[in-house]
This record gives structure tokens, sequence and C-alpha cells, in this order.
């Protein structure tokens, strides 16, 4: 579709008999703003169990949105890709410090030379990064039009641009839209590529000011025609030596067809699933591969198994082609897995699955429309441990009415089902969902949709309730995390299962160094391993740290559980001099 770029330098009109030249433009800069948590919303926190550590993946919108430029344009676009989230990284394993990302934005925005700058805002509360973007663009680059995309604008597009001052927003589905208004700004028309992609779902705002939103979807994009991510807009090698990591997101499908009152997928990708042809995505592994010598593959979709006949389809024609990945797949739907396809994903080299259960509460999985059936849980995990592969299972606590007792079903199945790691959350009534809703219309919200920035699970306390506080839920939680995920989690029980736990902990505690019962599960693998000198290292620092006050009240109540890393420990202590 692609045709001959127009090289003009000016655009000539004829108005009141004058020759005037309007302005081009036509140098953008696609922005990914940071997706964690801003500093200022951040306070100093004493508690442990609270603590999370940042670590970004390159962002596959920026490169999915250049690339569809790059294929369609019929104007002189010049591109550049900045993800200010990759920029923080300055050594392998260490977490990111979200301190340095308003001098690394600052940086992005005055050191590039553009004359549209389009922002990505993942989620709504990542609204203050917005705030900083537009402010730093305005003030450098005051002529400029600013345009966003995102979670944020598809959420709140009459806000997103009265309250920031910028001239467009693209809602949802992204690539064609934002193609559409740079071709507006430079009253470009290109007739085949509007018919092939008309133009929907966006918000603009006039010279006056006044806003206009353009909602509702009739077409979303035919994935076929969606031309390879162009990964070569970011720095992925510096990425690579600067993280330690070597993962890049991509996607098989969009869109999910079930309606969980929590998910706000929907809104952006529609509830009609639609995958890229087989073809196309063995394609992109190839171009991954071929690259970046097969880096680890994150397959980011909703549903990525809900058609069974295009997930066996896409794995037997990249085994057919002597081809395998090194990949985890998250938001797998345990309705859609069976022996037959999670054997296929290990042939094929998929060596983590995510599934998402939620809650261990019949009636709750009634109530937010999961209708899981825990058999068939049970039973997909099994065959996943049967083929020797990594589970990983989610859970959430706290929903609207949710009593002490349901929410104490979702800890007891979380620790029968023995998943080799689980997430345990507090729920968030997002913006947009009908859980928010649901809440909302009951007087149980604790913020409204004012407060954006603090939509951040880790951070805010949502629901109001009569059976739980936040703190009570925060230490339920931390205490399902240490049993299920470090003192009784399965992994410890097999040789290849104890490798693959002592390799995330030696992560972990590079991120979360005063993680004092990692150190002690770590010292007792070490211990089983026959080392013990490293054993005894770790050990020792659990003891030291365990005399922070602050360690000592996260940490001393789990001292007195029993199991075979504590036993090891106290055993060290006993044996250990001054102890």
């Amino acid at each position: 579709m692609t045709s001959d770029v127009v090289r003009a330098a000016a655009v000539p009109v004829i108005h009141n008999g004058e020759c005037l030249v309007l302005k081009q433009y036509r140098k953008v800069l696609l922005l990914k703003v940071p997706y964690c948590a801003h500093p200022d919303t951040l306070g100093e926190d004493e508690n442990f169990r609270t603590k999370s550590t940042f670590r970004p993946v390159p962002s596959l919108a920026l490169v999915s949105l250049f690339a569809f430029v790059e294929k369609y344009k019929t104007f002189p676009y010049e591109l550049k890709a900045v993800d200010v989230n990759l920029e923080a990284y300055t050594q392998p394993g260490e977490p990111v410090d979200p301190s340095a990302y308003p001098q690394l934005l600052e940086r992005a925005i005055r050191e590039n030379d553009y004359d549209v700058l389009a922002l990505s805002a993942m989620f709504v509360f990542n609204v203050r990064w917005v705030t900083d973007a537009v402010r730093l663009s305005r003030q450098y680059h005051p002529q400029a039009k600013i345009i966003i995309g995102g979670g944020y604008p598809t959420l709140f597009p009459e806000r997103s641009l009265a309250d920031h001052g910028i001239d467009d927003a693209v809602m949802g589905e992204g690539e064609s839209a934002f193609l559409h208004i740079l071709n507006r700004y430079n009253q470009h028309q290109d007739p085949a590529f509007e018919q092939t992609f008309p133009l929907e779902s966006y918000a603009s705002k006039d010279q006056d000011g006044a806003i206009t939103v353009h909602q509702g979807r009739k077409h979303f994009l035919d994935l076929a025609l969606l031309p390879l991510p162009a990964w070569q807009a970011l720095d992925i090698e510096r990425y690579f030596r600067l993280s330690g990591e070597r993962v890049l997101p991509i996607q098989g499908s969009r869109g999910c067809p079930y309606n969980c009152t929590y998910c706000s997928t929907y809104v952006a990708w529609g509830r009609k699933l639609r995958y890229k042809p087989v073809e196309n995505v063995i394609k992109e592994i190839e171009d991954l591969n071929q690259r970046y010598q097969r880096p680890v593959l994150y397959f980011s979709d909703d549903n990525l198994s809900f058609s069974k006949e295009w997930i066996v389809s896409f794995l037997n024609t990249l085994l057919a082609k002597g081809l395998t990945m090194d990949a985890t797949v998250s938001n797998f739907s345990v309705k859609h897995l069976d022996e037959e396809i999670i054997a296929l994903l290990k042939r094929a080299g998929v060596k983590e699955f995510g599934i998402a259960i939620e809650t261990g509460s019949p009636e709750m999985q009634q109530k937010i429309r999961k209708r899981l059936n825990f058999d068939k849980v049970r039973q997909v995990i099994q065959i996943m441990k049967d083929h020797d592969l990594h589970c990983h299972a989610c859970w959430m606590v706290g929903f609207p009415n949710e009593t002490l007792e349901q929410i104490q079903m979702t800890f007891d199945l979380a620790q029968e089902m023995k998943a080799h790691s689980n997430q345990f959350l507090t729920v968030l009534p997002y913006p947009g969902t009908d859980l928010f809703q649901e809440a909302r219309s009951q007087g149980l919200l604790m913020l409204d949709d004012k407060d954006l920035d603090k939509f951040d699970y880790r951070k805010s306390e949502y629901i109001k309730s009569d059976q739980w506080t936040y703190p009570q839920l925060q230490e339920m939680i931390y205490d399902a995390n240490i049993l299920t995920n470090f003192l009784n989690c399965p992994s410890l029980d097999t040789p290849r299962g104890r490798d693959h736990l002592l390799e995330f902990l030696q992560n972990l505690l590079r991120r979360l160094p005063e993680h004092v019962v990692g150190h002690i599960v770590v010292g007792h693998l070490y211990k089983t391993r026959g080392e013990t000198a490293a054993s005894s290292e770790h050990f020792a620092l659990a003891r030291q740290l365990m005399d922070k006050p602050s360690l000592k009240k996260t940490f001393d109540k789990y001292m007195s559980w029993d199991y075979p890393a504590l036993r090891d420990y106290h055993e060290y202590l006993g044996q250990a001099p001054g102890c």
C-alpha cells in the first residue's frame, strides 16, 4: 500500500489571493512515559511487605506504531522512538530507581528535535508523567503538536486533552488512528489508506479549545495487515547489556471474548478475539532470533489459547520449520488448556505458564464472571508439572462485599494447588471496568476517578469493607507469599525446581537485598547442594538483617514456622559463634 513519498519542504496554500506556506509536521518523536509510580506519589515506606522493584521491558506499543507508520505513510515523516523506561537501567540485575525518571524524561524531550510528540501512557496512574512530559514539551518545543495514546486516554479522552493541553488522543487500538492524525496535521490526503483503515475512536481539540470525542469502533484492525514490529527503532542491545535480561514482548492476538468484571482489556482490543496469521507470527519470531540471537519471548496476549485450531496450527507449523522458542506465556485461560496444547507448547520452547485463577471462592468466581472449574484448574496444573513446566498462578483478594471467609478460601486454594509461584494482589477497581462501576454504585469506593494517580495496586486502598482492613489484607497476602513462594514452594521438591528457585531468589536478592526469608531459603538450597560456605554466608546475612527493627517486625513471625529451610537456619544459629 505504500506509495512514493512526497518530498516537499513545505505545503503551499492559496488564501485570499496570497500564497501561504503551511508548517509541516514531519519529525515525530514516539515517547513512552514511565509506567511506574511517579516519585511525587511515593512516601517513605518502612513496611517491607509493600516494597516492589521495577523491571521494565521494551515497549511493544512504540515499535508497533513505528512500523505501521513506516509501512503505510505517503508523507515524508521522520520517526524516532524513545522508551524512557529503559533509560534508567544502569547495572545488570539492579532495580530501576524511579527518582531518576524526571531527569531522564526531560533529557529525552530537550535533546530531540520534533514537530510532533506522540506520548504513550500505559496506565491511568501515569497521569503525572503525562503532565511532566507536556510541560517539558511546551517549554522546549512550544510549536509542536502533542498526541497521546494508551490506557489513560482510552479511558479518559476528554480529560487527557483538557487537563494537559494535548491536541489529540488516540483511543484503544492506535496504529491507524495515529497515522490519520499525522496526515491531518499536514492536510495530507491518502484515499487508499483511508478506505482500508477508517478513522475511528479518537478525540481532538480545535483552535478554540472545543473537544470532540469520536468514540465507538466499528472496525478493528485486520492483524494480517500489521507489519513486523520495528525493534530496530529502539536500542535493544543497550537494554540487554544494562538490564542483564533478554526479554522482548510478542503478541499473537488481540481481544478477549470473556467479560470478567475487573478487566479493562475490552476497552482497547474489543471482545472479539483476533489472531495474526500463523505465518506472520513465525516470521516475527524468526526476525527476533536473527536480530538478537534468540531472546526470551514474553507473549502478552490476553487469551492466546482460546482458539485451539489456531494455537495448534501455530505450534505445529513452528516445529515443522525446525524452530523453537525460549518463551513464557501470560494470561492463559485454564478453560482452553489441555494435554495436547501444553505438550506442544513445551516442545516449542515455552518454559513458564501464567494462569489467572483470581479467587478460591466459588461464589466470588460467579460474581466476578470468571467461572472457573477448580477441578479443571487442578488438572491443568498437574499436566504442567508432569511436563516439568513452571506454573505461575495469579490471585486477587478484596473484592466488593467479599468476606474474610471467602478471602481465606483463596489462600487455602493457592496452597492446595501448589503452583510453582504465586502472585497475590489486592483488587484494583480500575476505571472503565464493571467492577469500578459496581463499587461506585454501592458507595464502596475510597477513591474516585479524580484520583487517577492513586490507581496503582501497590500503594493505595480502594474499597470499603466492614469485614477487613487493608493492613490486614497486606499481612495475609505476605503470609501467603512467604508460604507458597518460599518456605513451602513445590520447586523445593525436585532438583530442577531447586535450580530454578535458586536462580529466581538470587535475582530477587539483587533487587531486595534485605529479604530475610529469601536469604534463608537460598542458604537452605546451598546446604542441599553441599555448599556449606555459601549456605553459611546467607544464613549469616539473615541473622544480621534481623537486628534491624523494621525487618524484625516484618519477618519475626515466620521464624517460628516449621519448614526445612527454617530448621536449617535455626541449626546454623545454634552452631554459629555468638548466637
